[in-house]
């Protein structure tokens, strides 16, 4: 059964009716409340936005959770250990077979610690079979940057099939939050926990490295060197770790959002960068057209426009310089993009065609339509909130790299 606001609305009146909706699938019907509460709404709706989220100071920690967590940890940590430090053990050459597992049990264990509270079956299997055929895709795929005999064009549009497997993978994660309901995938709230993710972590891994160089100092002052267990044992655990701590805490104090401010921070600078980097560039012998290195950095400045402007656009904007700021920056990015793409062209015309110029070609078209995108909902709706709705083209774009590109250059 699917559930939704209007199907807890018509049975706000029947609490058994709500108790089987949140025990079927807490994480949906969480978000949901979360979403509904208001200053004014329902009773019912705020004793259930009481219950979910209200956060005791004697309230005990939730002991099993965290031993889970740990467990995830160390599942995820194993192929890492292995890949960086722990490889010259064995006797066969495991990089093949680890570098494809790496990113398959970190989308594994953020599915599984997901749909924590509602383990059934089904839900174990959806977490794990994608992901398994995935990895057993990959295993056909070269090493990256790997010499190959298979030819430029193939062994390009393998590599560039394994980096979009992630996006792939990502979005595994995203149906597991979402109750594995493709209709009602909750890209905010996905989007809000890969932002504080990569927030809590930054400051997690950072202390940790104080931590572990201060632990090497106080062991070198003793005479004993602790150099390889410290960093290539203990650092490699803790940026792992960092990643499910960084959802713990989160989950802990869900007023605390550090992704939304941080984009907030950087969205008038990068909106300022811009535009000094367009002035500047024009004047400048240095083009896209014939220079790589340029190319590609056009390219990373429209990753992170499209991000910083998604992160700004979840919990809505209330700064009126902000707002303004949300205006003008997808035009900028947009006019930069036109650049982006007519060198690409100019590239594939210049120097002929490549799987890597004709995969730079298609993103760069699909994120010149999420600015698009961006822009109309910004005029038409007079917010960008909307533009969350367009992440899908991104998977079926990831879809036609990963199985489709491949086929097609091996053919060609």
């Amino acid at each position: 059964m699917e559930l939704t606001q209007e199907k807890i609305l018509e049975n706000i009146n029947d609490p058994r009716a709500l108790e089987d909706f949140y025990q079927s699938n807490r994480n949906v019907f969480s978000t949901i409340i979360k979403d509904m509460y208001k200053e004014d709404s329902n009773i019912v709706i705020k004793f259930w936005y009481v219950r979910l989220f209200h956060k005791s100071k004697e309230k005990s920690k939730d002991i099993k959770k965290y031993i889970f967590t740990a467990v995830i940890c160390f599942f995820v940590w194993i192929p890492v250990q292995l890949f960086l430090g722990w490889t010259d053990l064995f006797e066969y050459n495991l990089e093949p077979y680890l570098i494809n597992a790496i990113p398959i049990t970190f989308s594994i264990g953020l599915s599984l610690f997901f749909i924590y509270g509602a383990f059934k079956l089904k839900n174990v299997l959806l977490c794990i079979i994608p992901n398994f055929i995935i990895f057993c895709y990959l295993l056909f795929l070269p090493f990256p940057n790997q010499d190959s005999s298979l030819g430029r064009d193939l062994t390009q549009s393998l590599s560039n099939a394994y980096y979009f497997s992630f996006i792939l993978l990502w979005f595994f994660v995203l149906l597991s939050l979402s109750g594995f309901n493709i209709k009602k995938l909750n890209y905010n709230a996905f989007l809000l926990k890969c932002g504080e993710i990569i927030a809590w972590s930054a400051i997690i891994i950072f202390g940790l490295f104080i931590v572990c160089i201060l632990f090497v100092s106080l062991f070198n002052t003793i005479g004993i060197n602790a150099n390889d267990i410290i960093y290539e044992t203990f650092l490699y655990f803790g940026i792992v770790a960092s990643i499910f701590i960084s959802l713990l805490i989160s989950e802990y104090d869900a007023k605390i959002k550090l992704s939304p401010i941080i984009a907030n921070i950087f969205l008038p600078l990068i909106l300022v960068f811009l535009i000094v980097f367009g002035i500047i560039s024009i004047f400048s012998s240095i083009k896209p057209y014939s220079n790589r290195d340029i190319f590609i950095t056009y390219n990373i400045m429209m990753v992170i426009v499209i991000c910083v402007l998604t992160f700004v656009s979840i919990n809505g904007i209330k700064n009126k310089f902000i707002n303004i700021c949300s205006y003008i920056l997808p035009f900028i990015t947009l006019v930069l993009n036109s650049v982006t793409i007519s060198a690409v062209i100019y590239r594939l015309n210049e120097y002929g065609i490549s799987a890597n110029k004709i995969v730079l070609l298609g993103t760069n078209v699909i994120m010149t339509g999420h600015l698009i995108f961006m822009i109309y909902s910004k005029v038409r709706y007079k917010k960008i909130e909307r533009n969350v709705k367009y992440l899908p083209v991104y998977f079926i774009w990831a879809l036609c790299v990963v199985f489709l590109f491949p086929l097609i250059f091996k053919i060609v």
